[in-house]
Protein backbone atom coordinates (compact mmCIF):
# COMPACT_ATOMS: atom_id res chain seq x y z
CA UNK A 1 0.00 0.00 0.00
CA UNK A 2 2.92 2.20 0.90
CA UNK A 3 4.56 1.75 -2.58
CA UNK A 4 0.89 2.86 -4.01
CA UNK A 5 1.32 6.06 -2.44
CA UNK A 6 4.01 7.95 -4.43
CA UNK A 7 2.35 7.26 -7.65
CA UNK A 8 -0.95 8.24 -6.68
CA UNK A 9 1.07 11.57 -6.06
CA UNK A 10 2.38 11.62 -8.78
CA UNK A 11 -0.94 11.69 -11.00
CA UNK A 12 -2.95 13.39 -8.41
CA UNK A 13 -0.07 16.37 -8.28
CA UNK A 14 0.09 16.15 -12.64
CA UNK A 15 -3.84 16.24 -13.20
CA UNK A 16 -4.08 19.12 -10.41
CA UNK A 17 -1.35 20.77 -12.95
CA UNK A 18 -3.47 20.01 -15.56
CA UNK A 19 -6.70 21.52 -14.19
CA UNK A 20 -4.95 24.85 -12.57
CA UNK A 21 -4.65 25.61 -16.68
CA UNK A 22 -0.51 25.47 -16.50
CA UNK A 23 -0.39 23.71 -20.23
CA UNK A 24 2.59 21.13 -20.36
CA UNK A 25 2.64 20.75 -23.54
CA UNK A 26 4.71 19.01 -26.55
CA UNK A 27 4.10 21.52 -29.11
CA UNK A 28 6.48 24.34 -30.26
CA UNK A 29 6.36 27.46 -29.09
CA UNK A 30 5.36 29.31 -32.09
CA UNK A 31 7.88 30.73 -34.36
CA UNK A 32 8.66 34.08 -36.04
CA UNK A 33 7.29 33.58 -39.16
CA UNK A 34 5.88 36.59 -41.93
CA UNK A 35 1.94 37.51 -41.50
CA UNK A 36 -0.32 38.11 -44.39
CA UNK A 37 -1.84 41.80 -43.40
CA UNK A 38 -5.12 42.19 -43.50
CA UNK A 39 -5.01 45.22 -46.01
CA UNK A 40 -3.00 43.46 -48.43
CA UNK A 41 -5.86 41.28 -49.05
CA UNK A 42 -8.36 43.89 -50.16
CA UNK A 43 -8.43 44.91 -53.93
CA UNK A 44 -9.43 48.40 -53.36
CA UNK A 45 -12.68 50.48 -52.77
CA UNK A 46 -15.49 48.95 -55.02
CA UNK A 47 -17.20 52.31 -55.27
CA UNK A 48 -16.59 56.27 -54.86
CA UNK A 49 -19.96 57.11 -53.80
CA UNK A 50 -20.88 56.68 -49.94
CA UNK A 51 -22.68 53.15 -48.72
CA UNK A 52 -24.48 52.10 -45.44
CA UNK A 53 -26.48 49.41 -45.28
CA UNK A 54 -28.01 47.67 -42.03
CA UNK A 55 -30.64 44.15 -42.16
CA UNK A 56 -30.72 41.08 -40.49
CA UNK A 57 -28.48 37.85 -41.27
CA UNK A 58 -30.58 35.54 -39.40
CA UNK A 59 -34.03 34.73 -39.25
CA UNK A 60 -36.43 35.60 -36.77
CA UNK A 61 -37.08 31.81 -35.65
CA UNK A 62 -39.31 30.68 -32.80
CA UNK A 63 -36.91 27.27 -32.86
CA UNK A 64 -33.72 29.39 -31.71
CA UNK A 65 -35.15 32.84 -29.81
CA UNK A 66 -30.91 32.74 -28.11
CA UNK A 67 -28.82 33.65 -31.44
CA UNK A 68 -25.18 35.04 -30.14
CA UNK A 69 -21.72 35.27 -31.42
CA UNK A 70 -21.60 35.97 -35.12
CA UNK A 71 -18.24 35.20 -37.56
CA UNK A 72 -18.34 35.57 -40.85
CA UNK A 73 -15.80 35.58 -44.20
CA UNK A 74 -16.15 36.33 -48.09
CA UNK A 75 -16.54 33.19 -50.01
CA UNK A 76 -17.46 34.18 -53.43
CA UNK A 77 -16.94 37.14 -55.43
CA UNK A 78 -19.90 39.13 -53.91
CA UNK A 79 -21.33 36.66 -51.43
CA UNK A 80 -20.26 36.42 -47.57
CA UNK A 81 -20.87 33.36 -45.04
CA UNK A 82 -21.95 34.41 -42.02
CA UNK A 83 -22.06 31.93 -38.94
CA UNK A 84 -23.21 31.78 -35.20
CA UNK A 85 -24.98 29.25 -32.70
CA UNK A 86 -28.59 29.46 -31.57
CA UNK A 87 -30.96 27.92 -29.90
CA UNK A 88 -33.32 28.06 -26.76
CA UNK A 89 -31.08 29.13 -24.54
CA UNK A 90 -26.85 29.86 -24.19
CA UNK A 91 -25.82 26.07 -23.21
CA UNK A 92 -28.87 24.41 -24.01
CA UNK A 93 -28.98 20.89 -25.56
CA UNK A 94 -30.38 22.02 -29.06
CA UNK A 95 -28.26 24.89 -29.46
CA UNK A 96 -26.25 24.53 -33.27
CA UNK A 97 -23.68 26.81 -35.24
CA UNK A 98 -26.11 28.08 -38.31
CA UNK A 99 -24.83 29.23 -41.21
CA UNK A 100 -26.66 32.01 -43.79
CA UNK A 101 -25.10 33.52 -47.43
CA UNK A 102 -25.87 36.92 -48.58
CA UNK A 103 -25.84 37.26 -52.41
CA UNK A 104 -27.08 40.07 -54.12
CA UNK A 105 -28.15 41.88 -50.78
CA UNK A 106 -30.58 38.73 -49.91
CA UNK A 107 -29.48 37.08 -46.96
CA UNK A 108 -30.59 32.98 -47.16
CA UNK A 109 -32.84 30.83 -44.90
CA UNK A 110 -30.08 29.76 -41.78
CA UNK A 111 -29.27 26.36 -41.52
CA UNK A 112 -27.47 23.83 -39.10
CA UNK A 113 -23.81 23.26 -40.09
CA UNK A 114 -23.28 21.26 -37.19
CA UNK A 115 -25.52 20.50 -33.88
CA UNK A 116 -25.05 18.58 -30.40
CA UNK A 117 -26.09 15.12 -31.85
CA UNK A 118 -23.71 15.26 -34.94
CA UNK A 119 -20.54 16.68 -33.34
CA UNK A 120 -21.02 14.17 -30.61
CA UNK A 121 -21.12 11.20 -33.02
CA UNK A 122 -18.07 12.34 -35.47
CA UNK A 123 -15.92 13.14 -32.08
CA UNK A 124 -17.20 9.76 -30.62
CA UNK A 125 -17.82 11.81 -27.09
CA UNK A 126 -20.39 12.55 -24.59
CA UNK A 127 -21.03 16.69 -26.07
CA UNK A 128 -23.25 18.83 -23.79
CA UNK A 129 -23.43 22.19 -25.16
CA UNK A 130 -21.73 23.98 -28.20
CA UNK A 131 -20.73 27.37 -28.40
CA UNK A 132 -18.47 29.77 -29.92
CA UNK A 133 -17.26 29.82 -34.12
CA UNK A 134 -15.01 31.23 -35.83
CA UNK A 135 -14.38 31.05 -39.67
CA UNK A 136 -11.35 31.74 -41.87
CA UNK A 137 -10.59 30.94 -46.17
CA UNK A 138 -7.58 29.71 -46.72
CA UNK A 139 -5.24 30.63 -49.80
CA UNK A 140 -6.21 27.12 -51.91
CA UNK A 141 -10.49 28.71 -51.04
CA UNK A 142 -11.14 26.21 -48.30
CA UNK A 143 -13.17 27.48 -45.12
CA UNK A 144 -12.48 26.13 -41.84
CA UNK A 145 -14.80 26.93 -38.93
CA UNK A 146 -13.54 26.70 -35.62
CA UNK A 147 -15.66 25.74 -32.63
CA UNK A 148 -16.35 25.38 -28.87
CA UNK A 149 -17.80 21.90 -27.62
CA UNK A 150 -18.33 21.29 -23.55
CA UNK A 151 -18.21 17.21 -22.04
CA UNK A 152 -18.77 18.42 -18.52
CA UNK A 153 -19.15 21.38 -16.88
CA UNK A 154 -19.54 25.14 -18.16
CA UNK A 155 -17.70 27.33 -21.21
CA UNK A 156 -14.39 26.53 -18.84
CA UNK A 157 -14.13 22.54 -19.84
CA UNK A 158 -14.23 23.81 -23.53
CA UNK A 159 -12.37 22.20 -26.24
CA UNK A 160 -12.12 23.54 -29.93
CA UNK A 161 -13.40 21.75 -32.92
CA UNK A 162 -12.47 22.42 -36.44
CA UNK A 163 -15.02 21.66 -39.78
CA UNK A 164 -13.61 22.04 -43.37
CA UNK A 165 -15.85 22.99 -46.89
CA UNK A 166 -13.90 22.89 -50.04
CA UNK A 167 -17.53 24.35 -51.77
CA UNK A 168 -17.55 27.93 -49.98
CA UNK A 169 -19.55 26.11 -47.21
CA UNK A 170 -22.39 23.82 -49.31
CA UNK A 171 -21.13 20.78 -47.70
CA UNK A 172 -18.70 20.34 -44.68
CA UNK A 173 -16.53 18.00 -42.93
CA UNK A 174 -17.17 15.57 -40.11
CA UNK A 175 -16.19 17.65 -36.80
CA UNK A 176 -12.58 16.91 -35.66
CA UNK A 177 -11.06 17.72 -32.21
CA UNK A 178 -7.92 19.80 -32.29
CA UNK A 179 -5.14 18.95 -29.96
CA UNK A 180 -4.01 21.77 -27.64
CA UNK A 181 -3.16 20.27 -24.78
CA UNK A 182 -1.64 16.49 -23.68
CA UNK A 183 -3.49 16.77 -20.29
CA UNK A 184 -7.16 17.06 -20.60
CA UNK A 185 -6.85 18.97 -23.32
CA UNK A 186 -9.79 21.16 -22.12
CA UNK A 187 -10.38 24.85 -21.38
CA UNK A 188 -9.63 26.46 -24.93
CA UNK A 189 -11.91 28.55 -26.50
CA UNK A 190 -12.33 30.56 -29.73
CA UNK A 191 -13.89 33.59 -30.59
CA UNK A 192 -12.00 36.04 -33.22
CA UNK A 193 -10.46 36.11 -36.43
CA UNK A 194 -7.70 33.53 -37.33
CA UNK A 195 -5.28 34.86 -39.51
CA UNK A 196 -2.51 34.07 -42.43
CA UNK A 197 1.02 33.41 -41.94
CA UNK A 198 2.62 33.65 -45.64
CA UNK A 199 3.77 29.59 -45.37
CA UNK A 200 -0.11 28.91 -45.41
CA UNK A 201 0.11 28.25 -41.86
CA UNK A 202 -3.05 29.75 -39.44
CA UNK A 203 -2.73 31.38 -36.20
CA UNK A 204 -5.89 30.97 -33.99
CA UNK A 205 -5.80 33.26 -31.44
CA UNK A 206 -7.80 31.04 -28.16
CA UNK A 207 -8.51 31.98 -24.99
CA UNK A 208 -8.45 29.56 -21.55
CA UNK A 209 -11.02 30.29 -18.84
CA UNK A 210 -10.59 28.13 -16.34
CA UNK A 211 -8.80 29.19 -12.81
CA UNK A 212 -7.15 31.78 -14.74
CA UNK A 213 -7.99 33.58 -17.96
CA UNK A 214 -5.49 34.47 -20.16
CA UNK A 215 -5.09 34.35 -24.33
CA UNK A 216 -3.17 32.22 -26.31
CA UNK A 217 -1.86 31.78 -29.80
CA UNK A 218 -2.51 28.56 -31.51
CA UNK A 219 -0.60 27.83 -35.59
CA UNK A 220 -2.30 25.39 -37.53
CA UNK A 221 -0.50 23.81 -40.14
CA UNK A 222 -2.82 23.51 -43.39
CA UNK A 223 -3.36 20.23 -42.80
CA UNK A 224 -5.13 20.74 -39.99
CA UNK A 225 -2.30 19.75 -37.27
CA UNK A 226 -1.26 22.26 -34.06
CA UNK A 227 2.04 22.79 -34.41
CA UNK A 228 2.62 25.48 -32.07
CA UNK A 229 1.66 27.35 -29.13
CA UNK A 230 1.94 30.15 -26.82
CA UNK A 231 1.11 32.41 -24.19
CA UNK A 232 0.39 35.92 -24.81
CA UNK A 233 -1.17 37.32 -21.18
CA UNK A 234 -1.20 35.61 -18.19
CA UNK A 235 -3.31 36.04 -14.61
CA UNK A 236 -7.35 36.22 -14.00
CA UNK A 237 -8.27 39.02 -16.34
CA UNK A 238 -7.67 38.79 -20.45
CA UNK A 239 -9.23 36.92 -22.67
CA UNK A 240 -10.56 36.58 -26.54
CA UNK A 241 -7.34 37.78 -27.73
CA UNK A 242 -7.71 39.88 -31.68
CA UNK A 243 -4.62 39.97 -33.20
CA UNK A 244 -4.23 42.27 -36.02
CA UNK A 245 -1.72 41.63 -38.69
CA UNK A 246 -0.48 45.08 -40.16
CA UNK A 247 2.53 44.23 -42.43
CA UNK A 248 4.62 40.89 -42.33
CA UNK A 249 6.29 41.47 -38.83
CA UNK A 250 3.82 43.89 -36.84
CA UNK A 251 0.86 43.32 -35.16
CA UNK A 252 -1.33 44.68 -32.57
CA UNK A 253 -2.47 42.53 -29.92
CA UNK A 254 -6.19 43.65 -28.16
CA UNK A 255 -7.53 41.43 -25.40
CA UNK A 256 -11.08 41.83 -23.61
CA UNK A 257 -11.17 42.92 -20.22
CA UNK A 258 -12.41 39.96 -17.61
CA UNK A 259 -11.35 41.45 -14.21
CA UNK A 260 -13.40 43.57 -11.89
CA UNK A 261 -14.07 46.60 -12.98
CA UNK A 262 -13.19 50.16 -13.99
CA UNK A 263 -12.32 47.83 -17.18
CA UNK A 264 -10.32 48.83 -20.13
CA UNK A 265 -9.10 46.79 -22.99
CA UNK A 266 -5.52 45.69 -22.68
CA UNK A 267 -3.07 45.78 -25.73
CA UNK A 268 0.56 44.47 -26.79
CA UNK A 269 2.54 44.64 -29.77
CA UNK A 270 5.26 42.17 -32.17
CA UNK A 271 7.33 43.37 -34.57
CA UNK A 272 9.38 40.05 -35.18
CA UNK A 273 6.49 38.12 -36.51
CA UNK A 274 4.97 37.04 -32.97
CA UNK A 275 8.37 36.08 -31.79
CA UNK A 276 7.65 38.32 -28.75
CA UNK A 277 5.21 40.26 -27.47
CA UNK A 278 4.96 43.53 -25.37
CA UNK A 279 3.40 42.92 -22.10
CA UNK A 280 -0.48 43.74 -22.50
CA UNK A 281 -0.85 47.12 -20.90
CA UNK A 282 -4.67 48.83 -20.50
CA UNK A 283 -5.13 51.63 -22.93
CA UNK A 284 -8.09 54.41 -22.42
CA UNK A 285 -10.49 52.38 -24.23
CA UNK A 286 -13.58 50.99 -21.92
CA UNK A 287 -14.26 47.62 -21.73
CA UNK A 288 -17.50 46.48 -20.16
CA UNK A 289 -16.14 42.92 -20.54
CA UNK A 290 -17.13 42.31 -23.61
CA UNK A 291 -15.77 41.31 -27.10
CA UNK A 292 -14.36 43.41 -29.98
CA UNK A 293 -12.80 43.29 -32.97
CA UNK A 294 -10.28 45.09 -35.28
CA UNK A 295 -8.91 45.59 -38.55
CA UNK A 296 -5.90 47.10 -40.24
CA UNK A 297 -6.19 50.13 -42.65
CA UNK A 298 -2.57 50.08 -43.71
CA UNK A 299 -0.15 51.97 -42.26
CA UNK A 300 -0.22 52.37 -38.42
CA UNK A 301 -4.22 52.76 -38.95
CA UNK A 302 -6.87 50.38 -37.48
CA UNK A 303 -10.68 50.71 -37.61
CA UNK A 304 -12.36 48.39 -34.53
CA UNK A 305 -15.89 47.70 -33.27
CA UNK A 306 -16.80 47.65 -29.28
CA UNK A 307 -18.91 48.74 -26.48
CA UNK A 308 -17.11 51.94 -25.11
CA UNK A 309 -18.77 51.44 -21.37
CA UNK A 310 -17.29 49.79 -18.42
CA UNK A 311 -20.82 48.03 -17.78
CA UNK A 312 -23.12 47.62 -20.13
CA UNK A 313 -23.51 46.55 -23.34
CA UNK A 314 -26.13 48.86 -24.79
CA UNK A 315 -23.90 50.64 -27.07
CA UNK A 316 -21.64 49.50 -29.71
CA UNK A 317 -19.91 51.64 -31.87
CA UNK A 318 -16.60 51.94 -34.62
CA UNK A 319 -13.72 53.89 -33.88
CA UNK A 320 -10.05 54.61 -34.85
CA UNK A 321 -6.67 54.90 -34.39
CA UNK A 322 -3.74 56.35 -35.87
CA UNK A 323 -1.09 55.06 -34.18
CA UNK A 324 -1.71 51.13 -33.90
CA UNK A 325 -4.41 51.08 -31.53
CA UNK A 326 -2.96 53.24 -28.89
CA UNK A 327 -5.51 55.61 -29.11
CA UNK A 328 -9.18 56.04 -30.42
CA UNK A 329 -11.94 58.13 -31.30
CA UNK A 330 -15.09 57.55 -32.15
CA UNK A 331 -16.52 57.29 -35.83
CA UNK A 332 -20.26 56.20 -35.82
CA UNK A 333 -22.54 54.40 -33.28
CA UNK A 334 -23.57 51.39 -34.65
CA UNK A 335 -26.39 50.31 -32.16
CA UNK A 336 -27.87 51.90 -28.71
CA UNK A 337 -30.87 52.17 -27.48
CA UNK A 338 -32.49 54.44 -29.02
CA UNK A 339 -31.67 52.54 -32.26
CA UNK A 340 -34.47 52.32 -34.62
CA UNK A 341 -34.72 48.72 -36.10
CA UNK A 342 -37.69 47.96 -38.57
CA UNK A 343 -39.41 44.85 -37.91
CA UNK A 344 -38.42 43.76 -34.51
CA UNK A 345 -38.90 44.60 -30.82
CA UNK A 346 -35.86 44.53 -28.04
CA UNK A 347 -38.50 43.34 -26.04
CA UNK A 348 -37.21 46.17 -23.20
CA UNK A 349 -33.53 44.48 -23.78
CA UNK A 350 -30.36 46.39 -25.12
CA UNK A 351 -27.53 43.89 -25.90
CA UNK A 352 -25.23 44.96 -28.53
CA UNK A 353 -22.51 42.75 -28.37
CA UNK A 354 -19.66 40.34 -29.96
CA UNK A 355 -18.78 42.14 -33.30
CA UNK A 356 -17.22 40.35 -35.78
CA UNK A 357 -15.33 43.14 -38.04
CA UNK A 358 -14.25 41.99 -41.74
CA UNK A 359 -13.20 43.97 -45.27
CA UNK A 360 -13.81 41.97 -48.86
CA UNK A 361 -11.50 41.90 -50.95
CA UNK A 362 -13.36 44.52 -52.70
CA UNK A 363 -12.61 47.31 -50.23
CA UNK A 364 -16.04 47.10 -48.18
CA UNK A 365 -16.81 46.47 -44.52
CA UNK A 366 -19.25 44.44 -43.00
CA UNK A 367 -19.72 44.32 -38.98
CA UNK A 368 -22.19 41.89 -37.49
CA UNK A 369 -23.41 41.27 -33.87
CA UNK A 370 -25.68 40.20 -31.23
CA UNK A 371 -28.65 41.95 -31.26
CA UNK A 372 -30.27 41.81 -27.78
CA UNK A 373 -29.73 37.73 -27.99
CA UNK A 374 -32.20 37.61 -30.80
CA UNK A 375 -30.90 38.36 -33.69
CA UNK A 376 -27.18 38.66 -35.89
CA UNK A 377 -27.33 41.95 -36.97
CA UNK A 378 -25.12 43.25 -40.18
CA UNK A 379 -24.18 46.75 -41.03
CA UNK A 380 -21.92 47.46 -44.33
CA UNK A 381 -20.44 50.17 -45.48
CA UNK A 382 -17.68 51.22 -47.78
CA UNK A 383 -14.53 53.43 -47.66
CA UNK A 384 -16.02 56.45 -48.64
CA UNK A 385 -18.82 56.41 -46.32
CA UNK A 386 -15.81 55.57 -43.46
CA UNK A 387 -13.89 58.64 -45.12
CA UNK A 388 -17.17 61.13 -44.62
CA UNK A 389 -17.60 60.40 -40.85
CA UNK A 390 -15.98 63.47 -38.91
CA UNK A 391 -13.97 61.16 -36.80
CA UNK A 392 -12.44 59.41 -39.09
CA UNK A 393 -10.16 61.91 -40.20
CA UNK A 394 -6.91 62.10 -38.79
CA UNK A 395 -6.26 64.96 -36.09
CA UNK A 396 -3.34 66.99 -37.46
CA UNK A 397 -0.20 65.27 -36.84
CA UNK A 398 -1.51 61.82 -36.59
CA UNK A 399 -1.04 59.10 -39.07
CA UNK A 400 -0.96 59.16 -42.44
CA UNK A 401 -4.17 57.58 -44.62
CA UNK A 402 -3.33 54.27 -46.48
Amino acid sequence: MSARRPVAAIVASVAAIALMGWHWTILEPVVSAPFVAEASQVAGPADARPFHAATFASAEDPATPHTHASSAIATRPGELTAFWYAGSGEGAADVAIYLSTLSHGQWSPQRAVVDRASAQASLGRHIRKLGNASVIRLPDGRLWLFFVTVSVGGWAGSAINLVESADAGQTWSAPRRLVTSPFLNVSTLVRTNPFLYADGSVGLPAYHEFIGKYGELLRIAPDGRVIGKERLSVGRRALQPDIVPVDGKRAVLLLRDGGPPPRHVLRATTDDGGKTWTEPLEIAMANPDAALDAVSLGGDRLLAVFNDADNDRERLILAVSDNLGLDWRLVATLADPGSSTPGSSSGGRHEYSYPWLLRDPAGDFHVLFTWNRERIRHVTFNEAWLDGQAGFRPASGAGSRP
